[in-house]
């Protein structure tokens, strides 16, 4: 029988191989959008073309969250490392990508693959994790895709300069097919379900026994916030581009924001186990509501908008990791990937949207600052939506 101490690194163990997972997921969900700006010179075309593209890889986003659901009857572990297996290779082949439509054909199929690794790794480490502990360290496993678009916008904002757009998406794809070999060795299995449970791993069981109007709420903040997530965190280094700023600054400005994340993730789980979650969340998203409201009316020097666009980071940003959390704290073992599939699923409609939305208005003549204004509206219905789940949650 495992001791404490060997359950505690077990748990660790598994929570460290999935955040790695996300940071690359994160790497390759925002690779795209770091793409754009040498792109749009690359290939002379204007940036609403890349449209296409974006809605593209969230609908293969959106589809491969629901298929997470399959890893409550296949096992976790392996279709989690089908999943990295299948980005790391679609990110690779779009090295040789020459046209909008090869990209968007691609960002597709990579984004099957990325759809799938988040809500596995919720429950994975969930099921490994110690009740004590779980909401924590799940938010903190979360992080690993915000810091995934922080490393990115780094990376590729010196890849491009020496090397050009392809070395983003070369190093996006290699390092996924890395960590393979390691999930095979080193990731563990959850314990095998019962047949009953087996068969109770549907999506009506998500509605049964008082949880309907928990998974409804739940789907309709994740829906909101990817919304607004993806809007910003895609079209934010075109945005700055169009305002002047070149592109490897744009995408220097636009690393604040999953920077704020990060930030957003660990101020998030220092306080949860405290505090709860949902005041914890309502909070930060209040505060994002001010700053991307800010960066829309005024017109800061370039060193403040970044400030700024770090602490909109915080707030909506770091909000996606505690909602991850939530999928793994309402939901028992035997529909948890289920549970995290269909709620992050929902919220993939929000990533296949939400870039839509802007691509839409950006061909009707919208300017940045109307877009960022625009952004502000699905962040502050999120906040009004988290305090009627976190007192629905606490009368269960």
């Amino acid at each position: 029988m495992a001791t404490k101490r060997q359950l505690a690194r077990l748990d660790l163990r598994v929570a460290w191989l999935c955040g790695v997972v996300l940071l690359f997921e994160g790497y390759d969900i925002a690779a795209v959008g770091y793409a754009i700006p040498s792109l749009v010179d690359a290939w002379r075309v204007a940036p609403f073309a890349f449209t296409q593209a974006l809605a593209a890889g969230n609908v293969g986003l959106f589809l491969g969250s629901l298929c997470a659901g399959y890893g409550d009857r296949l096992g976790r572990r392996p279709m989690l490392i089908g999943s990295v297996t299948v980005f790391g290779i679609c990110s690779l082949l779009t090295v040789l990508a020459g046209s909008v439509l090869q990209l968007t054909g691609l960002r597709f199929l990579t984004g099957l693959g990325l759809g799938a690794g988040v809500p596995l790794a919720v429950a994975l480490a969930s099921d490994f994790a110690s009740p004590a502990t779980q909401g924590r360290l799940v938010i903190l496993m979360s992080a690993g895709v915000p810091i995934g678009f922080t490393v990115g916008g780094l990376l590729s904002s010196q890849l491009v300069p020496a090397f050009g757009w392809p070395a983003i998406f070369a190093v996006g794809g290699a390092l996924p097919m890395l960590l393979v070999p390691l999930l095979a060795l080193r990731l563990p299995e959850t314990v095998e379900l019962s047949e009953t449970s087996l068969r109770n791993t549907t999506v009506a069981a998500l509605f049964r026994d008082g949880l309907a109007p928990i998974t409804a709420l739940l789907w309709t903040m994740n829906f909101l916030s990817l919304f607004a997530n993806f809007l910003i965190l895609l079209w934010m280094p075109a945005l700055l581009h169009s305002i002047g700023v070149s592109p490897s600054l744009a995408i220097l400005a636009a690393t604040m924001y999953p920077l704020g994340t990060i930030l957003g993730a660990l101020l998030a789980a220092s306080m949860v186990d405290r505090i709860g979650v949902e005041p914890v969340l309502t909070c930060v998203l209040a505060l994002s509501t001010l700053c991307v409201l800010v960066i829309g009316l005024l017109d800061p020097p370039f060193w403040l908008r970044s400030a700024i666009i770090c602490g909109a980071g915080i707030g909506i940003g770091g909000c996606q990791t505690g909602l991850n959390s939530l999928s793994g704290l309402i939901y028992s073992p035997s529909i948890r990937s289920t549970g995290a599939g269909w709620a992050l699923g929902m919220g993939r409609v929000g990533t296949i949207v939400g870039p839509l939305v802007g691509g839409l208005l950006l061909a009707t003549g919208f300017r940045a600052k109307g877009i960022f204004i625009a952004s502000a509206v699905p962040i502050f219905a999120v906040t009004a939506i988290m305090g009627t789940f976190g007192r629905l949650r606490r009368s269960r």
